[in-house]
């Protein structure tokens, strides 16, 4: 009992600490399994023709690549690979000019991440 007295608030500073960590995860996790979730139902919505609501959620996906991981982005690439022939331009689909756009900053990103990697082996 003596002990709770003395160190009542580092004892309630790491339960706080501990909550809050707890919670960002939680958050995190959420997050991303809700760009999984956008990005299948853009999928399964274009493939049976709704147009309207696949070409607001390619607006919401496109929007979303800033915020994105590295990994999260691979993941979209390797699922968009499946169903699209990457060789042949294919204009009209959506999920074709996805996939060239998750490349794209996936190339940017690594131009970044070499040019930052040049850049510390110089120094």
């Amino acid at each position: 009992m003596r002990f709770l007295r003395r160190n009542i608030y580092p004892l309630l500073f790491c339960a706080v600490l501990l909550l809050s960590s707890v919670l960002v995860v939680r958050q995190y996790l959420i997050n991303f399994s809700a760009h999984t979730e956008r990005r299948e139902d853009f999928i399964a919505l274009h493939q049976m023709g709704q147009a309207k609501l696949a070409e607001h959620l390619y607006q919401v996906l496109i929007q979303t690549f800033p915020k994105l991981s590295d990994a999260a982005l691979w993941q979209d690439a390797d699922r968009m690979a499946m169903l699209v022939d990457s060789k042949t331009p294919q204009l009209e689909s959506l999920i074709w000019k996805y996939h060239v756009s998750v490349n794209k900053e996936l190339a940017r990103r690594t131009q970044a991440r070499v040019a930052r990697v040049l850049k510390q082996s110089e120094q």
